[in-house]
């Protein structure tokens, strides 16, 4: 075996496999690039893309997953195949000659000739031509493949393209990653929103609000929550706007098992609010905030009945009691510090009764009348409804003054009178009458009765009336001849007591009676006129003392007992008796003594 055969043919698949290992080399190299332009070029595409557009959600997911999922792929496949290649010399061989052009198999036929004759040595064969023909010819090869300088014969142009471009990406990806973080992680979180959407439009996430619409009293706390029901992100927005200047402030809550509250220590003005979650939002809702309600001002209008001609009066500020005369009308109005609820204010009564208030926007007010003795408690609601009463209500009492009867007088000095029957004919009287608000009549009621029921005289009743108008508060007059007509006329014996009343005008609770004292009349005949002024010398107790009652019989067939007189005889002076009104009045043990004497006249014959 000629030794120098095997090491020239080792020399020469050496030369050939260096070749083979500088184009797999350039190779991995190359798919290194395609991959790095397909991986993270396609993230810097979608990052400039979504920078420069902001891309909704769907595109956005959908790009990114296209870009790394092809740019994966294609980056794997162009990366891992060329690391996969195995070197083998007579494929790089051919590939030499095809590159190269001139060298007529040279290559391919030194490396079978040298591998023929080391295995015809081997073998122990002889072969046909010379073996170090075969020899020379390999060092020759070798030799020339030095000289031709193989890496030369492969195209690097796209190779080293598409490692530029490669190199380019990676450079743009860390500036960005260093001087434009802020975009980068701009990105991410658009991406996990993006992502988020994508699977609430897929799979929607319920949002629950609390407490809802709610009204609250200015400066008490607000407590606000919302439950995210398949909630994805980690946080939630809460958005609220002053209804006042429209200004709306946005807080981020983080989402604790899918719950998340904001709680305002104070409530100052009325605002909406809603819930965001991934660009959906909730139902608003509105918070309105507004202070208790509180009386400013408050006034009290009092008109007395018609018939009393008095103008109504107005009382000004809180008054704990209200006196008015019954059947005055009442009207009570009054201004709060904030807008009332119109059908949520009313007055309680004593009696638990309710009356409702006329309200219109912070003012309010009702009427009443007097009649009894009440108690009025006003309770007033804010404009929001319940949780909103007055705290401290207003009342009062109601107290109703009585409108006094009026009252009559009779201008006698004395108001038992003896008179004759013509006088009492001719009888007059003085009156007077006074009341608050107006005597509106006067009438004489009369009852002639007799001074002994012996007499068998029946009992007369008469009125006589006087109308006064227009009514007045002082009333004067006088009653005459009101016996002068009365049939039949007054006769001796006969006792007339006479009562004036007063009535007013009162048309609301009836009108008030007032009396005067009696005034009592008694007729005498004349021929009584001394004993009546016990001028006889002789009381009229001496004068009748000594005669005995004799009962009258019934039966009329029956002679009547007699009486004999048995006192001594007696000189009596006859006088006439003019008896007036204001004279000295009828004794009042001498009533008995008349009505003796009438009962002897009835029995005399």
């Amino acid at each position: 075996m000629t030794p120098d055969l095997p090491t020239s043919l080792d020399a020469l698949r050496a030369a050939v496999a260096a070749f083979g290992r500088f184009r797999k080399r350039w190779a991995v190299l190359h798919g290194l690039g395609r991959a790095v332009l397909a991986g993270p070029g396609a993230l810097l595409a979608w990052f400039a893309l979504d920078w420069a557009l902001r891309l909704p959600a769907w595109p956005l997911v959908i790009l990114f997953v296209v870009g790394v999922g092809v740019g994966t792929l294609c980056g794997l496949w162009w990366l891992v195949k060329p690391l996969f290649l195995r070197v083998r010399v007579e494929h790089e061989a051919h590939v030499i000659e095809s590159l190269h052009g001139q060298l007529d198999n040279q290559i391919i036929g030194s490396l079978q000739l040298g591998e023929e004759v080391v295995a015809s040595q081997t073998a122990g064969k002889k072969l046909g031509y010379s073996a170090d023909f075969v020899a020379a010819l390999l060092a020759q090869t070798t030799g020339r493949l030095k000289e031709l300088q193989l890496h030369r014969l492969v195209d690097l142009t796209r190779a080293k393209r598409t490692l530029a471009g490669a190199g380019a990406v990676a450079l743009a990806v860390l500036l960005c990653l260093v001087f434009a973080s802020a975009a980068v992680n701009e990105r991410a979180r658009r991406l996990r929103d993006a992502y988020a959407s994508v699977l609430d439009t897929l799979f929607p996430v319920e949002l629950r609000v609390q407490p809802g619409d709610l009204a609250v009293v200015r400066g008490r706390p607000v407590k606000l929550s919302v439950q995210a029901l398949g909630a994805r992100r980690p946080e939630v927005r809460l958005l609220r706007t002053d209804l006042k200047t429209k200004q709306t402030e946005t807080t981020t809550l983080t989402l604790r098992e899918q719950q998340a509250v904001f709680d305002l220590a104070q409530a100052g003005e009325s605002f909406s609010y809603e819930f965001e979650y991934g660009g959906r939002r909730s139902r608003a809702h509105r918070v309105m905030v507004d202070d208790l309600p509180e009386v400013s001002a408050i006034n009290y209008e009092l008109a007395p009945p018609a018939y009393t001609g008095q103008p109504a009066r107005t009382l000004t500020g809180r008054l704990p009691r209200v006196a008015g005369l019954a059947g005055t009308a009442a009207l009570v109005s009054f201004a709060s510090t904030t807008d009332l609820h119109p059908e949520l204010c009313y007055v309680e009564w004593a009696d638990g009764s309710k009356q409702a208030l006329a309200v219109s926007g912070r003012f309010g007010h009702f009427s009443f009348t007097l009649a009894k003795p009440d108690r009025a408690v006003i309770r007033i609601t804010g404009a929001l409804g319940k949780g909103f009463e007055m705290e401290r209500p207003v009342s009062f009492e109601l107290s109703v003054q009585r409108d006094e009867p009026p009252t009559v007088r009779v201008q006698l000095k004395n108001r038992q009178l003896v008179v004759l029957a013509e006088e009492a004919a001719n009888f007059a009287m003085d009156w007077v009458a006074e009341d608050d608000y107006g005597v509106a009549e006067v009438n004489l009621d009369y009852r002639i009765d007799t001074v002994d029921a012996l007499l068998g005289r029946p009992t007369r009743e008469g009125a006589v009336p006087r109308r006064i108008e227009p009514a007045r508060d002082l009333a004067k007059g006088r009653f005459a001849e009101m016996f002068k007509t009365l049939n039949p006329p007054l006769q001796p014996g006969d006792r007339v007591t006479l009562v004036l009343t007063a009535k007013d005008n009162n048309s609301e609770t009836g009108p008030g009676m007032g009396k005067s004292l009696p005034v009592e009349i008694v007729v005498v005949r004349p021929d009584l006129s001394g004993f009546v002024e016990q001028k006889f010398g002789f009381g009229a107790a001496s004068l009748l003392g000594g005669l005995a009652r004799v009962k009258r019989a019934t039966d009329l067939l029956v002679e009547p007992e007699k009486t004999v007189r048995t006192e001594k005889a007696q000189a009596v002076d006859k006088q006439t008796l003019k008896v007036r009104a204001g004279q000295e009045p009828w004794p009042g043990s001498g009533a008995d003594a008349v009505a003796d004497y009438f009962n002897l006249l009835s029995g005399a014959k």
